[in-house]
């Protein structure tokens, strides 16, 4: 079901939705960060009233908190000095306004130890009695960060000094309310006045618990409760394809596409959408506008949503821009997008959208971490969902290939029809690609013989598998948040807990592209109709290549295991080469025949 943002009562309403949602299983040490490229600066308009603070703590004296625990063996939370010391690089160093001088800190990470194995990590720490008389209406604030495994964080805020507490769920041991990382920092801002407003005896207190698991870690700082203001607004959440409202009218899941053929805007139109949440005191009749320029600042495209009311009875809702955008140009277009009430507005949010020929993607070309694919444990599966709007020959599959990926390491793509209610359905696969040193830390093409068919109305899982190898391993690069239906098949390694070939999902979008230019469908399948003859392979030492290709010179390359060239030579399209393997020490290597507009790899073995 799609989470459609709509009333959240006055007695609770906060910066990120805190509420559950279904937990995206993955491995506790394949990370990567979700920050959604999303810039943001000030609006021009109307401002926000400024919050007045009432009571603050930077987090650098531990004699502010009492603690308690029930760890073993015993941990407390602490005051950590160093913002570096976040476990998660991607995460690291803690980014809060004050990290420098000490944030609360509790490291599930550092106990080591296995799951369930009796040393569980579970401890509060809690403020001292905070008088809010005469301050009916307050909000607590805090930046923190985490990363989520199996493990439960809550904010407790308590009115009448500790007797009874309402808590607000962070995660909890069933999963996180949107991913698995949080951003650096996330800022909460929670609703507070029907606890804690014109209260003279409040007490917060953090709680975290890692359920005996061997988790992840908690970092806590800038807290406040503030009053809140007269006039204030925000948006979150904002997208260009369709993704909260006008997926209804296009069909498919309304993803935001990075990268977006001509061809699939004729029946998907950018469609332009956010939530805006009224965080002041005051009723604020509220649209959305949105913008977009090209490449020059030149306005192609302006417009609004309808008008609706917010106050604290209904702060918040989804908004969509009334009509949709249909570039006719292929380039990269910028949207910025922000709310206006009558007394306030929004920050601006941009979101770039870049128009292709023939190039389809969800990722945002910078790479922010990497899924482990061929591992030692296993062959595993890494795909996302990419729906059709209009019939489309897909050709090959573009794949990013983390820098520490081992060279040699064969690699295929696969294509899966989406199944809503199962597993994804196999349609086809490519032959395997052979690594080379080149490729680490970049972009490869590799084709589908042929081609596939794919129909309008339909939603295709594209996909990158390998091979169970203690030594030729390779990770693909992933790079923002999952929307949805981003997939990892786990075929050994046990990421969780569904067993040999259950499909999990993840919260990092897999750098993984469909491409429907028919030119990636190059020499190499013409190799295979006896173009290019490769033996006797596995070779004792000595190996022939008959080359019968109508072509420019080809550079002829043999690499080891590491990579490092040991044989080169340029050769003609139509000769036969040998070479000697016989000085060689025994093991496999890599051969590579390439020009300007062919290459091919083969893997050839030494005995």
């Amino acid at each position: 079901m799609k989470k459609i943002y709509s009333t959240i009562c006055a007695i609770f309403f906060c910066g990120s939705i805190l509420a559950q949602s279904a937990n995206p299983q993955i491995t506790k040490k394949d990370y990567s960060t979700i920050s959604k490229s999303i810039n943001s600066v000030a609006s021009s308009s109307i401002a926000s009233t400024p919050a007045t603070v009432i009571w603050s703590d930077d987090c650098s004296d531990i004699n502010n908190w009492s603690l308690s625990n029930t760890s073993i063996p015993p941990l407390d939370w602490s005051i950590e000095m160093d913002p570096a010391s976040i476990p998660v690089s991607v995460l690291s160093p803690f980014a809060s306004t004050t990290a420098s001088n000490g944030y609360l800190f509790i490291n599930s990470d550092a106990t080591g130890g296995g799951d369930g194995d009796g040393t569980p990590v579970e401890c509060t720490a809690t403020t001292p009695m905070i008088d809010l008389t005469g301050w009916p209406y307050v909000q607590l604030t805090f930046s923190h960060n985490y990363r989520w495994w199996q493990d439960t964080r809550a904010v407790r805020v308590s009115g009448d000094g500790g007797n009874t507490w309402t808590q607000f769920d962070m995660t909890d041991a069933n999963g996180y309310p949107n991913n698995q990382n949080t951003n650096n920092p996330q800022d909460e801002v929670i609703n507070i006045s029907s606890i804690a407003g014109d209260r003279d005896s409040v007490m917060v207190q953090f709680y975290y618990f890692d359920n005996d698991y061997w988790a992840w870690y908690w970092a806590v700082d800038d807290i406040a409760i503030s009053e809140i203001p007269d006039n204030a607004m925000n948006i979150t959440e904002p997208v260009q394809g369709g993704w909260w409202v006008n997926y209804l009218n296009t069909g498919g899941d309304g993803y935001d596409y990075s990268m977006k053929p001509l061809s699939q805007l004729t029946n998907n139109p950018y469609s332009f959408e956010a939530v805006l949440r009224n965080a002041g005191i005051a009723p604020q009749n509220s649209f959305l506008t949105a913008e977009v320029t090209d490449a020059g600042g030149s306005v192609l495209f302006n417009d609004v949503s309808n008008s609706l009311l917010l106050d604290v009875n209904y702060p918040q809702d989804t908004f969509a821009v009334n009509s949709t955008f249909s570039p006719t140009a292929l380039g990269t277009y910028t949207v910025n997008m922000w709310g206006t009430g009558d007394s306030t507005s929004t920050p601006m949010v941009s979101l770039d959208m870049t128009v292709t020929e023939n190039i389809y993607a969800r990722d945002l070309n910078v790479p922010d971490g990497a899924w482990r694919v061929g591992r030692s444990c296993g062959g595993q599966v890494l795909g996302l969902k990419y729906d059709m709007y209009a019939d489309e020959t897909l050709y090959g599959l573009q794949v990013h290939i983390d820098d520490q990926s081992i060279p040699n390491t064969p690699v295929f793509v696969v294509l899966y029809e989406d199944n809503p209610s199962g597993d994804p359905l196999y349609l086809t696969q490519s032959d395997d690609y052979y690594l080379t040193s080149a490729d680490l830390g970049n972009w490869i093409t590799i084709p589908f013989d042929g081609g596939y068919d794919l129909y309008s109305g339909t939603g295709y899982v594209a996909a990158v598998g390998g091979y169970a190898n203690p030594v030729d391993t390779f990770l693909v690069s992933v790079s923002g948040e999952s929307q949805g239906s981003c997939f990892i098949q786990d075929n050994g390694c046990d990421i969780g807990s569904g067993g040999f070939g259950y499909w999990y999902t993840t919260s990092e979008t897999p750098m993984i592209r469909m491409s429907f230019d028919a030119s990636v469908l190059n020499l190499n399948e013409k190799a295979l109709n006896g173009k290019i003859n490769i033996h006797p392979n596995p070779t004792n030492g000595g190996l022939n290549i008959d080359l019968n290709i109508v072509s420019e010179d080809f550079v002829l390359t043999v690499s080891d295991i590491l990579g490092k060239e040991i044989y080169t030579k340029i050769v003609d399209g139509i000769s036969v080469e040998k070479i000697d393997f016989s000085d060689f020490d025994k093991g496999i290597y890599l051969l590579e025949i390439s020009n300007s507009d062919f290459k091919f790899s083969e893997k050839i073995v030494l005995e």
